[in-house]
């Protein structure tokens, strides 16, 4: 499929940000292709990311319409003057996008959610997914080597488990996914949202100094940033609850 990447913004978003006091969700809002994200759906969704940090959103909440939440991304799509390395650029501004959050995001999972997809799931702080969800990183079934996903899954699910994954390109049901770190909980399917709502409003009604701190110093630690992570933890815990606990924390000296 060719698109004109200037029409893009004469039609309906196919990411919409919604702004709710400290809560922003972003929502995947092409169901009629279950959610495949074409290149201007992938700069939609980069940009909503992006939005929820400038409003300073204490939760991040990602979710889809219809019965699935994302297959990943438009494998047939050719975007006129746009490269291959651009268009898979647009992955790595996206994984940045997430995972640079300074609040708490959470992804929220119904039926498939495959390449891409996963990687939203896998990459947000907290997944909660329905029973029937199945998820996955079939890049290799289209010919593919998903070598950005082999940078970041091993780290977050285990070497073994992501190298299962990543080379077979099979699909896991929710259970098996959350056995292996793909999720964090897992709902029947009826209670998906009702459950994800429950879990929303328990982080909006906790400190969100305290949520805050954590997404930083849990950052910092994955990153390799903090040098001594057990005498760092009791000097910015301190900081913090010296400093009156401050709903956005000052980051650590030095």
């Amino acid at each position: 499929m060719t698109v004109d990447a200037s029409t893009e913004t004469d039609r309906p978003p196919l990411v919409r940000a919604d702004h709710d006091g400290p809560v922003t969700t972003v929502t995947l809002a092409n169901p009629d292709l279950a959610n495949a994200l074409t290149y201007g759906a992938m700069k939609q969704f980069i940009d909503a990311l992006r939005s929820a940090h400038t409003q300073g959103s204490l939760l991040l909440v990602v979710r889809a319409e219809g019965d699935d939440f994302c297959i990943g991304r438009d494998q047939k799509e050719k975007v006129p003057g746009v490269t291959k390395a651009q268009s898979l650029g647009l992955i790595l501004e996206a994984n940045t996008a997430l995972r640079d959050f300074p609040g708490v995001s959470v992804c929220v999972i119904r039926g498939r959610a495959f390449g891409f997809g996963s990687g939203v799931a896998v990459q947000s702080d907290l997944t909660i997914a329905a029973d029937t969800a199945t998820l996955g990183f079939d890049e290799v079934r289209h010919g593919l080597a998903p070598l950005v996903v082999a940078e970041y899954l091993p780290e977050l699910i285990g070497p073994r488990a992501a190298s299962d994954l990543v080379y077979t390109g099979r699909e896991v049901s929710a259970r098996e996914a959350l056995s292996i770190g793909l999720v964090s909980r897992v709902v029947a399917e009826a209670e998906l949202d009702a459950e994800a709502q429950r879990l929303v409003d328990g982080l909006v009604n906790t400190e969100p100094g305290a949520l805050r701190l954590l997404k930083s110093y849990s950052t910092r630690l994955r990153a390799g940033a903090i040098t001594n992570p057990r005498s760092s933890a009791v000097a910015e815990l301190d900081a913090w609850l010296t400093a009156g606990r401050p709903e956005y924390p000052s980051p650590p000296s030095g």
